[in-house]
């Protein structure tokens, strides 16, 4: 791994996705890049300003913006390779998107939100549907002792793109866990479909013997390769949001590693893939990696 993107929003004050990158870049190695998005409406001023006035004005929003940077990146200054640029930008995720089709990053590090509502896609979704870099977005403020990785994987995945994921999130993950030292834990949660349940069709408790069997037999195919013992392997019955997060409550993970399909449909809004129903209710850091 070589370099991380950082994304600062205009006006954020806390440092924790700088922080979060730049102890990762000193473990793996890595430089770090960081957007600052920039913008400040200026169309009202037409009326009042000639145009050469607003331009002077943006630069002088973005000169101040630069002054914060400078006095925001003091702890950092002798640590790693640290990078910036300012993107003035009424889209910024378009343009952090655009970014990021032109150079390489390992991933994007970015603070995350909880303002999402039915009909207001934030930042955080937009970015996580649409980028092309694993994202990983930093929850909680500290990890206090945090030394285990947590990795959702679907061990009963039929079709060929969720066994492409599995393959791809694994091989991420155990490169990542190796090279920040830390214990990489798998995990998988069964739910039973309650609509079968409801009409009498299957037995909830047999399908959860059932399926549990199926899924130690299959992981312990999958995960031989990857050296992953059979203690840190867990296969727990319920809701995917709640095993995986009640999961790396218990073994204190650092991270929680999920894949996502990138629903980006209206049905994608409304439900919500388990990746960012996660991250409604998550207390850890959650990295995300799409197929």
């Amino acid at each position: 791994m070589k370099k991380i993107l950082v994304i600062l929003e205009q006006d954020q004050e806390d440092q924790y996705a700088l922080e979060r990158a730049v102890l990762m870049a000193e473990k793996l190695r890595a430089r770090v890049h960081v957007l600052i998005c920039c913008y400040q409406e200026l169309s009202w001023l037409n009326n009042v300003f000639g145009m050469m006035e607003n331009i002077h004005i943006k630069e002088k929003i973005i000169e101040q913006k630069e002054l914060w940077w400078q006095d925001y990146a003091k702890p950092y200054i002798n640590t790693v390779l640290i990078s910036h640029e300012i993107i003035w930008s009424k889209y910024f995720v378009d343009s952090i998107l655009e970014h990021c089709q032109t150079h390489e990053y390992n991933f994007y590090v970015k603070r995350g939100h909880r303002s999402e509502t039915l009909f207001y896609t934030p930042s955080d979704w937009l970015l996580l549907r649409k980028s092309q870099i694993p994202s990983y977005i930093v929850v909680e403020k500290e990890r206090k002792g945090a030394g285990a990785i947590l990795l959702a994987l679907d061990f009963l995945a039929s079709s060929t793109e969720k066994q492409q994921l599995n393959k791809k999130l694994l091989e991420f993950s155990r490169d990542f866990a190796d090279k920040m030292a830390m214990e990489l834990h798998c995990c998988f949660a069964i739910s039973p479909p309650k609509v079968l349940s409801d009409t009498g069709f299957i037995d909830p408790e047999e399908y959860a013997q059932k399926s549990t069997a199926l899924a130690k037999e299959t992981a312990g195919v999958l995960l031989e390769p990857y050296q992953i013992t059979e203690q840190h392997q867990h296969i727990k019955i319920g809701s995917s949001d709640k095993v995986i997060t009640g999961l790396a409550q218990k073994i204190n993970a650092g991270v929680i590693i999920i894949g996502s399909m990138g629903k980006s449909a209206m049905s994608g809004k409304v439900i919500g893939n388990t990746c960012e129903q996660v991250l409604h209710i998550s207390k850890k850091d959650v990295l995300v990696l799409g197929l």
